[in-house]
């Protein structure tokens, strides 16, 4: 016998949001190590840093990946009520495929966060810069 649910077929933001977090966590899981990625970078280095028109911009972060972390380079967005998310993956790339040490950029995060009635785009900007330290 199968039972109905008692849940909306509507899918809420914070639903949203969780499906994207399970999503990204099944993606970290099953994403090779930085070793067999990327084998000749022996720790990668990233830095974010945040500007936002409202009052609250989160703060500036580091986060330091050695051999056996998962070459996974996408981050939510730090807003918890947005679902966007910063997909560096592209970026790691190409600093790793033109044996440069560093490199720098910018981008808009692409979600939409909870606003009175609604949503609207988040409009967070993530300044970051990814140093590579070769083997």
């Amino acid at each position: 016998m199968k039972f109905a649910s008692a849940k909306s077929s509507k899918t809420t933001k914070s639903e949203g949001r969780g499906l994207t977090r399970d999503r990204q966590r099944r993606d970290r899981a099953t994403t090779p190590p930085l070793r067999v990625s990327f084998p000749k970078i022996a720790t990668l280095k990233i830095e974010f840093s945040f500007s936002d028109l409202g009052p609250f911009t989160p703060a500036p972060q580091t986060t330091v990946l050695h051999p056996p972390a998962a070459a996974y380079f996408v981050y939510p967005c730090p807003y918890t009520d947005c679902d966007g998310e910063f997909n560096l993956g592209p970026a790691v790339s190409e600093l790793a495929a033109a044996d440069e040490q560093c490199c720098d950029g910018q981008m808009k995060c692409n979600g939409q966060r909870r606003v009175d009635k609604g949503t609207a785009p988040c409009g967070l900007t993530l300044e970051y810069s990814i140093e590579a330290r070769r083997t």
